[in-house]
């Protein structure tokens, strides 16, 4: 269970010993704390402009070969939803449905460090700078979120592509080398998702102290995500930018009208430590404010 992120029976028993003091629906933006102060939440309706909103749209329609070959067709299973043909539902305008990752350097599933070395995902080796180019104004402006929404991760991650980037040059991986100078995001991995329904789970190979930036867009009616352990609902329509820990806050996203494409920006702990870079501490609402006075 700990691989795919769900985990009903254990969910609701939390739930039972740990529920929520209300039930909020959120509309407009805001930052949810928890009573230490630590930031569990940001909630950014509307912040991705039209113009970086085509950005991404004409970037995923780049993608559909690799979207294709995504989805899976077997019988569903719990592990593999992710990829479950029966999650995503058809487009009707000439988008394709599927779930892929970006990463200009990674380590592949089952190929662990020491043992093995970072490699290009499979979806930039082929037309990966193509690639990289495309995303380049979406990538830019969740770094810059991010840079907000949580500094010491925002360093410590522009810390270890900068490391990883060194380590490419000196070792000769010309492909990881040109993919990290044309990636323009401080996170190491994109995901993107046309058309596909998330059931309610928790991200398990992210890290708590860790932000995820998610996005949505598209031409679809009111959407909203759900995140049940924390007693929220937000307005999930296109434009939305939201930051928060997939470890520790449980979400989902129903089925949709229309076309609804999602970006998660994410990182991996194991690249970290491959650069002997530090994870880094959670949030804190304190230093958000203490860092906004020191740079005005």
């Amino acid at each position: 269970m700990q691989e795919s992120g769900i985990n009903p029976r254990h969910e609701q028993s939390l739930l039972e010993r740990f529920p929520p003091v209300d039930q909020l629906l959120l509309e407009r933006p805001a930052v949810v704390l928890d009573k230490f102060g630590l930031i569990v939440l940001w909630y950014l309706p509307g912040a991705i402009n039209e113009t970086t909103q085509n950005d991404m749209m004409v970037a995923t329609k780049m993608m559909s070969d690799h979207l294709e070959k995504s989805v899976s067709r077997t019988a569903a299973k719990t592990e593999t939803w992710r990829t479950q043909g029966s999650n995503f539902r058809p487009s009707e305008n000439g988008l394709t449905p599927g779930c892929i990752n970006l990463s200009p350097g990674w380590f592949l599933q089952g190929h662990p460090s020491p043992k093995f070395y970072p490699e290009v995902s499979a979806t930039l080796k082929q037309d990966g700078l193509t690639l990289c180019q495309a995303i380049q104004r979406p990538a830019v402006l969740a770094a810059a979120a991010l840079r907000v929404m949580h500094g010491g991760l925002y360093w410590s991650s522009l810390t270890t592509r900068l490391g990883l980037g060194l380590w490419a040059d000196n070792n000769q991986f010309k492909d990881m080398a040109n993919c990290l100078r044309q990636w323009a995001s401080s996170f190491t991995v994109l995901a993107v998702m046309c058309n596909r329904r998330s059931p309610l789970h928790r991200d398990s190979q992210s890290l708590a102290e860790w932000f995820d930036i998610l996005t949505s867009v598209g031409d679809y009616g009111p959407a909203r995500m759900k995140l049940p352990n924390i007693g929220i609902e937000i307005a999930y329509n296109s434009g939305v930018m939201i930051g928060t820990s997939g470890r520790i806050v449980r979400h989902g996203v129903d089925r949709v009208n229309g076309d609804r494409v999602s970006w998660v920006w994410y990182m991996r702990d194991d690249v970290h430590k491959f650069v002997d870079v530090p994870r880094g501490d959670y949030s804190k609402y304190k230093s958000i404010i203490a860092d906004a006075f020191y740079c005005s």
